[in-house]
């Protein structure tokens, strides 16, 4: 060998094995906890009590009127199921997730946001303004799994009827990703009665008060083995798991989301339409509107925000000042330790920033 191909080679072997000892430091040492969390093969298994509970209206989903709805999360472990947590939901007079009847007349605050303003995984948290602050009642707009096309959504069903004069917006990177959608027919037959479930609806109806669910989230689980099954035996299932089996790792996706944070310029179609809500709300509200960032358990963990969380942030900031942030401390311990939703701690600490951030501005 020539000394010219022996050095290229010494020099491309040092960099391979300087990559990969850099990997090992990030995935084994620094960031440790987070890749615990990405590595740990569990599946999610939201029940509902059974029953008349979810409708569609308008374009958005909502919980049914005066409802107190039992609602746990199990996590599929190897070959055990482990209960994350159990909570009841109460919905008011409008089928929205607080203890209090909102009235026509009255001026409000609307709150928009995802599961975390719903309040998921706990006791409802926005029931800690006890329906009012100072002389506005409070109107909790928070759904599960939304993004700013259905916060923008909300706000017309709800302000078509109640006399919304601020809103208090919450948001994270990942909600600029989401569509706007209503839950399909076959996935309201399922939380009507377990029953009518298939497998492949991701929320599922139960008599939970009744019935243990073991039985059912076994036959749960096997649909979506037999189904993964059917999947693992597609080549496009193998590409993209190479492919992001590739992305995940931090020598690769640390430059690639340094890159995006600094350069990053979408032309995604959801972004652009969420974006695109964002000001439709900031112009109809412009300084009775107030974003309120919040961190998420994988940004904790990583001590960085996502690419999707700050090109959000930047957007926002160059439409107005009212820009905040509930960081809960930045303690692991207000999350739960499998599922990324807040617990009752995390909770206490949104309702107090957000008091604080109201009785400040």
């Amino acid at each position: 060998m020539s000394t010219g191909k022996q050095n290229l080679f010494i020099v491309l072997s040092s960099i391979i094995v300087t990559l990969f000892f850099v990997e090992v430091f990030f995935q084994y040492i620094y960031f440790k906890d987070l890749e615990k969390l990405k590595n740990n093969p569990y599946e999610r298994y939201m029940l509902f009590e059974e029953g008349e509970n979810f409708q569609n209206e308008e374009k958005i989903t909502k919980y049914f009127p005066n409802k107190l709805i039992l609602s746990e999360t199990f996590y599929k472990i190897e070959d055990e199921f482990l209960k994350e947590y159990s909570y009841e939901i109460t919905t008011n007079n409008f089928g929205l997730v607080q203890n209090t009847d909102i009235e026509e007349d009255i001026q409000s605050i609307l709150f928009l946001g995802d599961s975390n303003a719903e309040g998921q995984g706990a006791k409802p948290w926005i029931n800690k303004f006890k329906g009012k602050y100072k002389n506005f009642q409070i109107i909790n707009g928070g759904i599960f799994g939304t993004g700013p096309m259905q916060f923008e959504l909300m706000e017309k069903h709800v302000s078509k009827k109640f006399n919304v004069k601020k809103v208090v917006f919450y948001y994270i990177g990942d909600d600029m990703r989401r569509g706007a959608s209503v839950l399909p027919i076959q996935t309201l037959e399922c939380l009507k009665s377990h029953l009518n479930c298939i497998g492949n609806e991701n929320m599922y109806g139960f008599p939970l008060r009744n019935e243990n669910p073991i039985n059912f989230l076994k036959y749960l689980a096997n649909y979506r083995y037999e189904q993964g099954k059917i999947k693992n035996k597609n080549f496009k299932y193998f590409r993209r798991k190479i492919k992001n089996s590739l992305n995940n790792l931090y020598i690769i996706k640390i430059p690639h989301n340094f890159l995006k944070q600094k350069f990053y310029s979408s032309d995604d179609d959801k972004i652009i339409k969420n974006f695109n809500s964002i000001n439709n709300l900031y112009q109809k509200y412009k300084n009775n509107i107030y974003f309120i960032q919040l961190i998420t358990k994988a940004e904790l963990l990583s001590n960085t925000k996502s690419y999707n969380t700050l090109y959000a942030e930047r957007y926002i900031k160059k439409l107005t000042d009212n820009h905040f942030y509930c960081n809960f401390d930045n303690n692991i311990n207000n999350y739960y330790k499998i599922d990324g939703h807040l617990n009752a701690d995390g909770y206490q600490s949104l309702y107090e920033c957000t008091r604080k951030i109201l009785d400040e501005n």
